[in-house]
C-alpha cells in the first residue's frame, strides 16, 4: 500500500510539472503547421493543340522497266498546318510521352521532265506518330522525338500539246520522322512550342495513268523528304491546375 501511494504521488507530480511547463497548453491557430499542397507536375497529362509552319525538301522520280525513261529530282516547298494530341508523364525533370499529329500542306514543286512536258509533285497531307522525351528544368521543356510518318504524294505529268494526254497518280507513302523542340508552359494548362522535324516518306511505286485514249500506265518510283519548322500551341485537358505557375 505504501509503495502504491508513493507511485501515485510521483505520477501526480509529473503531470503537474508538465502542465506548468506548457506541455498540455492548447496552441493558437498560427502555431499549427499549415498543409502545403504538392503541385501537380507541369507537363503530365493529356493535351491537344495545333500548329503552322513551313516545309522545304526534295523529291525524285524514276520510271521503272524503261531503259531510257525520264528521271527527275527537284525541290518542293510550302506551308504546313495541322493538329496534334498526346499524353505526357513526368518524373522529376524527366518528361516522356506519346503524340499523334495530322497535317495538311500545300507543298509542291515542278520541273521540265521531258520534251514539252512538265512534271509536278505535291504532298497533299501527312500524319505522324512519335515518342517524345525531354528535360524540363521548370516551365520550359527541351525535347526530342522520333517515330513513324505517312502521307499522300500526288504526281502529275502535263504535256504542252494536250491536257487530256496528261498522266497522273497518287500513292500513300510510309516512312519516318525525327526532330527537336522547345516548349514553354505559361500556366498549368497552356503552352507554346517551336519545333524542327525531318520527315522522310520513303520510296513507293506510283501508277501513273494517262487520261487520253489507251489509258496506259507508267510505274514511277517516287521519293519525297523534307524539313519543317512549326510553331504550335497546346492545351492540357487533364493533370493540371487552373492557377498560374509560380
Amino acid at each position: 500500500m505504501r509503495i502504491a501511494i508513493i507511485a501515485a504521488s510521483a505520477a501526480l507530480l509529473s503531470v503537474s510539472a508538465a502542465h506548468a511547463g506548457g506541455l498540455y497548453d492548447k496552441g493558437s491557430m498560427k502555431d499549427t503547421p499549415s498543409y502545403v499542397e504538392t503541385a501537380t507536375p507541369v507537363w503530365g497529362g493529356l493535351y491537344i493543340g495545333g500548329s503552322a509552319g513551313f516545309g522545304t525538301g526534295d523529291t525524285s522520280g524514276k520510271v521503272k522497266n524503261r531503259k531510257h525513261g525520264p528521271q527527275t529530282d527537284y525541290d518542293v516547298n510550302g506551308a504546313i498546318y495541322g493538329l496534334h494530341a498526346g499524353y505526357n508523364w513526368q518524373r522529376g525533370n524527366l518528361v516522356y510521352g506519346l503524340e499523334a499529329g495530322f497535317n495538311g500542306t500545300n507543298m509542291d514543286g515542278s520541273t521540265s521532265c521531258s520534251w514539252n512536258s512538265t512534271c509536278e509533285r505535291e504532298l497533299d497531307w501527312y500524319g505522324t506518330g512519335v515518342a517524345r522525351i525531354g528535360y524540363a528544368p521548370g516551365n520550359t521543356l527541351f525535347y526530342g522525338f522520333g517515330g513513324i510518318a505517312w502521307g499522300q504524294v500526288n504526281t502529275n505529268v502535263d504535256s504542252s500539246f494536250s491536257y487530256s494526254h496528261a498522266i497522273k497518280g497518287e500513292e500513300t507513302h510510309v516512312g519516318w520522322t525525327a526532330g527537336l523542340g522547345i516548349e514553354h508552359a505559361f500556366n498549368n494548362r497552356f503552352s507554346v512550342r517551336v519545333e524542327y522535324s525531318h520527315v522522310d516518306l520513303g520510296e513507293e511505286d506510283t501508277s501513273l495513268t494517262s487520261g487520253g485514249k489507251g489509258h496506259h500506265t507508267i510505274n514511277d518510283e517516287v521519293d519525297l523528304s523534307f524539313d519543317a519548322i512549326k510553331i504550335g500551341a497546346s492545351y492540357k485537358l487533364t493533370g493540371g491546375h487552373d492557377a498560374p505557375l509560380k
